[in-house]
């Protein structure tokens, strides 16, 4: 357990995996079953995928509690590495999200944040999160991958179904975009 959360620290061990990034070793031992490994990568990846759910919904809490029980059931049939595992787990949040909203869609409610939402220590990330929602959809769920979530851009390009080149494009029409809602706009985070 203490190599678990070693590796999940970011800290270096010498082993058998030192050559390999620190999360391959987790990834390959959640895949065999062990619980304290897939503990770990929650840990880490929980935190960055609620904050991209928080696009598509009022409770990203939930969704991402959903959408860890689906990586949960699956991860025994998952092959690959680290890098592998986090394009997987965000398409499969992806995925929860789009039928969330065509859920909603269907019974006709909205999921924006409004200003009274904003929880104190989180309300920065909640509110530049909510100049990112104000974006075309495609810009928003990229900058989200790529910036929230930390995926590099064929991770990205993979999860919504885009040529790099494009996500490049998107992502910098993006950014200038929301560089111009700020100073442009008025809008101050």
């Amino acid at each position: 357990m203490q190599a678990h959360n070693e590796m999940a620290a970011g800290v270096e061990t010498t082993s058998v995996h030192s050559g390999a990034h620190p999360f391959d070793y987790l990834v390959q031992q959640a895949i065999t079953g062990d619980d304290g490994a897939f503990t770990s990568l929650w840990r880490h990846f929980n935190p960055r995928m609620v904050r991209y759910l928080s696009m598509y919904t009022k409770e990203p809490e939930d969704l991402c509690s959903e959408v860890w029980i689906k990586i949960a059931g699956g991860i025994k049939s998952f092959e690959g590495d680290a890098a592998a595992f986090k394009g997987w787990i965000y398409t499969i949040a992806r995925n929860a999200a789009t039928d969330l909203a065509r859920k909603k869609k269907r019974i006709g409610t909205t999921f924006e944040l409004n200003e009274n939402d904003w929880i104190g220590e989180n309300s920065s990330m909640v509110e530049v999160i909510d100049l990112v929602k104000r974006l075309p959809k495609d810009y928003a769920e990229i900058i989200l991958l790529r910036v929230v979530a930390d995926l590099d851009v064929n991770e990205v390009a993979e999860i919504v179904g885009k040529l790099p080149g494009n996500v490049r494009v998107l992502t910098h029409r993006g950014l200038k975009q929301l560089n111009e809602m700020l100073t442009d706009g008025g809008d101050r985070i």
